[in-house]
């Protein structure tokens, strides 16, 4: 191994690490972070983060599915296998995260993206994997001669997502 191989490859699992343990934290920390609404009445804070903190301590299940959804992509990063899916999952959670923060003003917007930006740097590093996955999921198949049937499928969903509507508007 080269010396360049060898910085990169330090530098990769720097990068790996950072966001794999930040995210691991940030993971179990949300139930906790979220358990009352105490910083919706801080004065100290924006009113989108009143707001804000105010949904999230609403009910605790939606900080445990976050933070689950954190964890599971910091600690996916940590494995070879898993470590594109731990990407994509974090690159969901953390766009959220950045609209949200964006929109309601809250201060740990610029930790948001510079984990995202990690998580990028991530994807560089194993952009061979990355290639070989969209080439299987965008190349042309060759079941294109099933366009009927693909046609036949989407009247037919037409139709009951009409019925649907229906059922629904006598229901209420």
């Amino acid at each position: 191994m080269s010396l360049k191989e060898k910085v990169g490859y330090i530098i990769k699992w720097i990068v790996i690490f950072i966001v794999a343990i930040s995210m691991t934290i940030y993971g179990i920390a949300k139930p906790i972070q979220f358990s009352d609404f105490t910083n919706s009445t801080n004065l100290n804070v924006s009113e989108g983060h009143k707001i804000m903190w105010t949904f999230y301590s609403y009910s605790l299940t939606y900080p445990l599915i976050i933070g689950f959804f954190e964890v599971l992509g910091g600690v996916s990063l940590l494995i070879n296998k898993s470590r594109i899916f731990g990407c994509l999952l974090l690159t969901i959670i953390l766009s959220n995260i950045i609209i949200q923060d964006f929109i309601y003003g809250i201060v740990a917007l610029k930790s948001a993206i510079i984990y995202q930006i990690l998580v990028l740097i991530i994807f560089l590093f194993d952009i061979e994997k990355l290639k070989k996955i969209f080439s299987m999921l965008f190349s042309p198949t060759r079941h294109s001669k099933n366009i009927m049937l693909l046609i036949v499928a989407f009247v037919i969903a037409l139709v009951i997502k009409y019925f649907e509507t229906r059922i629904l508007e006598n229901c209420s």
